[in-house]
């Protein structure tokens, strides 16, 4: 009997292997559309641009998931932070693998302004696991910014450099027969939105040390440099250690005191003396 051969099929149109690709593209897109979003791990955002903002007045409050990676449970024994003003509360410190719990942060924001961050170490009791990082990022718009002007550069600008920027506390060591050399710029202004009526203004500056003597200059963009100079630069500065404090008052409603530290050596060994790393810190 002659043998039956099932017939060939027939060859398919171009255009119809094209629809089958696009179908499938347009399935693929709609399953992504649909599944959930995978969570942000171990910070608050994924780019310090999508970093909120707060006020100077308001503390900056946020909620992380924190994801255990690993291939076993772990238990977190301790919670470092880059800084010591942050209050961090842990949901659970055993976590099951790839399990998950959440971090309560806490910031203050006084006396910060623009982008901030804190770096959060969760150390675990098995020594073999390296810790879980946990990054933090904000913003914060000062109501007034206080900013160091550093030697040659234009007091009407803003410090670009953030190591010059919210600086609270100025650190001098200077020779007794040179009180020329005693001086500091400071430079304050308020950002977009927190100019009070009027413009800001310094109404006084109360100060009951030894060393310092303080002038205010409006300047012509609305911020005003304080200029802190040696009492009498003319007569030899008095010799010792000097922790003192100035109060400048301002206009503005939500800031109206500043308050700053003056940390002054005056010895006959400035400047002569090579600092020890390895010896006391002053």
């Amino acid at each position: 009997m002659p043998q039956s051969h099932s017939a060939a099929p027939a060859p398919r149109h171009p255009l119809a292997a094209v629809r089958c690709a696009l179908s499938a593209v347009f399935a693929a897109c709609c399953l992504l559309a649909c599944s959930p979003a995978r969570a942000l791990d171990n910070a608050n955002v994924a780019s310090p641009e999508e970093a909120p903002e707060v006020r100077e007045t308001q503390p900056f409050i946020t909620s992380i998931s924190i994801l255990n990676a690993n291939d076993r449970a772990v238990r977190v024994k301790l919670i470092d932070s880059s800084c010591t003003c942050t209050q961090l509360e842990l949901g659970d410190h055993f976590i099951l693998p790839g399990g998950r719990t959440k971090l309560d942060v806490t910031v203050p924001s006084k006396d910060r302004s623009g982008p901030q961050s804190v770096h959060v170490s969760l150390f675990l009791s098995d020594p073999d696991y390296q810790p879980i990082e946990v990054d933090v990022l904000w913003k914060v718009r000062a109501c007034v910014q206080v900013d160091a002007i550093a030697p040659g550069t234009d007091p009407r600008e803003r410090p670009a450099d953030k190591a010059w920027q919210d600086i609270y506390r100025y650190v001098v060591e200077e020779r007794p027969d040179e009180p020329n050399r005693l001086r500091k710029r400071i430079r304050l202004s308020c950002p977009p939105g927190e100019v009070p009526e009027g413009g800001l203004k310094v109404q006084g500056i109360d100060y009951d040390g030894k060393l310092w003597a303080f002038t205010t200059t409006e300047q012509d963009n609305g911020s005003i440099l304080v200029t802190a100079k040696a009492k009498d630069d003319k007569a030899d500065l008095p010799e010792g250690e000097f922790i003192e404090k100035a109060v400048i008052r301002t206009n503005h409603p939500d800031k109206p005191v500043i308050e700053l530290q003056f940390n002054s050596f005056i010895t006959k060994d400035a400047g002569r003396r090579a600092a020890d790393p390895q010896g006391p810190q002053k």
